[in-house]
């Protein structure tokens, strides 16, 4: 079992969220396109994307491309890719809704596969009718299908979110989370979506298990799967909502003495946001 049980706002990743592209064939309403004003380019400038990562990786580990949807540029986020992979020692990872494009030239989809270290498929459900209202968009070929065929497993993560109406009971995310184990990849990433007491819910409170206050000892933790879900193979790593982000949550006096502790410590990891013009921010805008 992977251990690991860390706080993200604790400034421990060394690394650049690249906004690769203002493009999606999605319209997501959790998605963080929705939360930012973020820069609205669509075309991704490869060269000046690079130089920004490298020129900036010293002390940096690893790069994640996000969007939008880095993949509806797929021959441009490939050439970023080895243009990265030929000048930086940098870890490299993608998430992507896997748009149809994927499927059209699966070759060139495993193809970058195959020269990242990870990729984030956001699945969002197993029933594709379900999926197709979080996108608020219909699929346009067998994503079960086409995801259970891809090789290259080891590298493969399945992102899925916690949200009333979509996905939220012990039942059906029993059905879901049992769904991707039974296609053996690397691991899947459960994560709580905060959208106020309409929409949020306590993977701790459904499933009837104690983890702790999530600011203050960890708020992305790998589960004893065996124990929740009996014979469960897959690592599943859950990232929950602590009192920072979700306004029906409370601080516990843990919460409290951490708060004042980080008064006086400044964080020693370097992290920022490039958008598609090569722009760094500090975060996201």
């Amino acid at each position: 079992m992977r251990k690991l049980k860390c706080n993200c706002c604790d400034g421990i990743y060394n690394s650049f969220d690249v906004h690769f592209t203002s493009a999606c064939d999605n319209k997501c309403a959790h998605c963080v396109d929705q939360c930012y004003e973020g820069l609205h380019i669509n075309k991704p400038d490869i060269e000046k994307i690079a130089n920004a990562i490298i020129l900036n990786s010293d002390g940096l580990d690893d790069v994640l491309f996000l969007g939008g949807e880095p993949c509806l540029y797929l021959e441009e986020l490939i050439q970023c890719i080895e243009l990265l992979r030929e000048k930086t020692v940098l870890k490299l990872y993608v998430t992507t809704s896997v748009p149809k494009i994927c499927y059209n030239k699966r070759d060139r989809f495993e193809y970058l596969i195959s020269i990242l270290d990870g990729i984030n498929i956001s699945a969002q459900h197993y029933k594709e009718d379900v999926a197709d209202e979080i996108r608020k968009t219909k699929s346009q070929y067998d994503r079960q299908k086409f995801y259970n065929s891809l090789p290259h497993k080891e590298k493969i993560r399945i992102n899925l979110n916690i949200v009333k109406p979509y996905l939220h009971t012990k039942e059906d995310l029993t059905e879901c989370l049992k769904h991707y184990d039974r296609m053996g990849f690397n691991s899947i990433k459960l994560s709580e979506i905060q959208h106020g007491k309409e929409h949020f819910v306590s993977f701790e409170k459904t499933f009837g298990i104690k983890l702790g206050s999530p600011y203050a000892t960890g708020c992305q933790t790998y589960l004893d799967m065996d124990r929740i879900i009996k014979g469960f193979k897959t690592p599943v790593l859950l990232k929950r909502s602590c009192f920072m982000c979700e306004e029906t949550l409370r601080a516990s006096i843990d919460d409290g003495i951490k708060v004042f502790r980080t008064l006086f410590r400044k964080p020693t990891n370097k992290y920022g946001v490039v958008y598609e013009n090569g722009e760094l921010k500090k975060g996201w805008v």
